[in-house]
C-alpha cells in the first residue's frame, strides 16, 4: 500500500462524522426558538418578543463564558471535555422538552449556551489532532454539520414542531444527541493537553484578556453610534481587521519583545473591530428589511455561522499547506472586499 492510500485508510472518518452530527444537533438547537417562536410562546402564554429575547442570551452566554471556560479547562482531555459539552446540550435540551414556564425554558437554553462556545473551540483543534497531515480535509468534514444545521436541520426542526409539536421535536434532538454520543464514545481517541509553543502562558492569557477587553470597548463604540453611522462603522470596522492581518505580518518577520509588542497591539485592534462587528451587522441587516425584521435576523444569523463554518476551513487549509501567515492574507483580502461592497453597494441602497 502506498503512503497516501496508508493515510487515507487512517483518516478517521466515523468520529469526525460524528462530531460533525454533533454540530449539527447542536446549532439546531441553538436555532431551535427561531422557526419555533408563535408555538412556544403561545405555549408557555409570553408575547413573541420574549422568546426571541432567547436567543440574545443565548449569544450573550457563549461570548462571556468561553474565553474564561477555555482557560480553566486546557489543562484537561479534550475528549473528555468534548463529551461534557455534549451533557450540557442534553441537559438543555430536556430541560427546554419538559419546561412548563418560561423561566424554565430559559435555563434550559442557559445551561446548553454554557459550553456552546467550547465545543466550537474544541472541534476544530481536535480534528486537526486526529487527522495528521489532513487538517483541512478533518476541519471541513466537521464543519459540514454545523452549515448542514442551517440549511436542513433548522427547516427541519421547524416543519417537524409545527406537525408534531415543539416539545417533541426539541425530544428528537435529544435522540440525536445521544446517538452521536453513543459513536463518539468509542471513536475519539484520548486527546490530552499540549503543551504550548508560545512566548509563554502567561502571554496567551494576557492576549486573550486583551482581545476580550477591546471587543467590550468595541461593542460600547458601536452601540452609542451604530443609529447615526451604521455603514461608516462597518467601513471602519473591516478597514481595522485589515489592518490588524498587516500588524500579524510585521509580526511574523520580527523576534523577540519588537515582535511580541506588535503581536498585542494586532489582538487589541482585531478584538475592538471583532466586538463591534455583530451590533453593526445585525443593525444593517434590520435595516435593509426594515417591513421584515424576523427574516432579516434570521438571515444574518445564517450569514454568521456559514462565515463562522467556511473561514476555519479556510484558516485550516492555509495551516495545513504550512501557510500560518496566510490567514491573515485571508482575513486581510475578505475584509478587503467587504470593505468595497459597504461602501460601493450597500451605500446606495440603504439610502
Amino acid at each position: 500500500m502506498s503512503t497516501s492510500n496508508a493515510t487515507e485508510a487512517r483518516f478517521p472518518i466515523v468520529p469526525l462524522t460524528a462530531m460533525s452530527f454533533a454540530a449539527f444537533v447542536y446549532v439546531t438547537f441553538e436555532m431551535f426558538a427561531v422557526g419555533l417562536i408563535r408555538p412556544m410562546a403561545r405555549d408557555l402564554d409570553v408575547s413573541e418578543s420574549r422568546i426571541g429575547l432567547l436567543m440574545t442570551v443565548y449569544a450573550s452566554v457563549v461570548a462571556i463564558v468561553t474565553i474564561p471556560a477555555m482557560m480553566w479547562l486546557a489543562r484537561f482531555n479534550k475528549r473528555t471535555i468534548f463529551l461534557i459539552t455534549l451533557g450540557f446540550l442534553a441537559a438543555g435540551i430536556v430541560i427546554q422538552a419538559l419546561t412548563v414556564s418560561y423561566a424554565m425554558l430559559a435555563v434550559g437554553r442557559i445551561i446548553a449556551a454554557l459550553t456552546h462556545g467550547v465545543f466550537w473551540a474544541l472541534v476544530g483543534p481536535m480534528a486537526a489532532r486526529m487527522s495528521p497531515g489532513n487538517t483541512g480535509k478533518a476541519v471541513g468534514v466537521v464543519s459540514v454539520g454545523s452549515t448542514m444545521a442551517l440549511v436542513v436541520g433548522s427547516p427541519l426542526a421547524t416543519w417537524i414542531g409545527e406537525l408534531i409539536g415543539w416539545r417533541p421535536a426539541t425530544w428528537l434532538l435529544g435522540v440525536l444527541t445521544i446517538a452521536a454520543v453513543a459513536v463518539l464514545v468509542p471513536t475519539v481517541p484520548s486527546l490530552p493537553p499540549l503543551p504550548k509553543e508560545t512566548a509563554g502562558d502567561g502571554f496567551v492569557s494576557a492576549g486573550l484578556f486583551a482581545f476580550g477587553a477591546l471587543g467590550l470597548v468595541g461593542v460600547t463604540v458601536a452601540t452609542r453610534t451604530v443609529d447615526r453611522r451604521m455603514l461608516r462603522g462597518s467601513v471602519h470596522t473591516t478597514t481595522l481587521f485589515v489592518i490588524a492581518a498587516i500588524l500579524g505580518q510585521l509580526a511574523f518577520g520580527l523576534e523577540g519583545v519588537v515582535s511580541v509588542v506588535i503581536v498585542f497591539l494586532a489582538i487589541t485592534v482585531f478584538g475592538g473591530a471583532y466586538g463591534a462587528l455583530p451590533t453593526l451587522g445585525t443593525t444593517i441587516f434590520l435595516h435593509a428589511a426594515r417591513d421584515n425584521p424576523d427574516a432579516a435576523s434570521s438571515l444574518y444569523v445564517v450569514t454568521y455561522q456559514v462565515g463562522i463554518a467556511s473561514g476555519a476551513a479556510l484558516g485550516a487549509l492555509a495551516v495545513d499547506t504550512s501557510w500560518t501567515a496566510g490567514t491573515l492574507w485571508i482575513m486581510a483580502g475578505l475584509s478587503l472586499a467587504s470593505t468595497l461592497v459597504l461602501a460601493l453597494w450597500s451605500r446606495p441602497l440603504l439610502r
